[in-house]
């Protein structure tokens, strides 16, 4: 069975925001094996982006998990 663990990552405009730092972090997870599930972009007073990633869990990770959560 697979197994994914989600993960959500949000920008929004501002002082600090830049298109390159947010597609940095965003190529950052994709390196590591995350997967782009959606990205969502909301224009209003600034903008915001929303990006899904998921990472798919072997099932020795995810007995682990279970058991440093127990």
């Amino acid at each position: 069975m697979k197994r994914h663990s989600p993960k959500i990552l949000t920008f929004t405009a501002g002082k600090k925001f830049s298109y390159q730092n947010m597609e940095d972090e965003i190529a950052s997870y994709t390196l590591k094996g995350w997967e782009i599930v959606s990205m969502t972009h909301m224009q209003g007073l600034q903008p915001y982006y929303t990006v899904l990633l998921q990472y798919e869990i072997s099932e020795e990770e995810y007995q682990k998990s279970l058991e440093k959560t127990a």
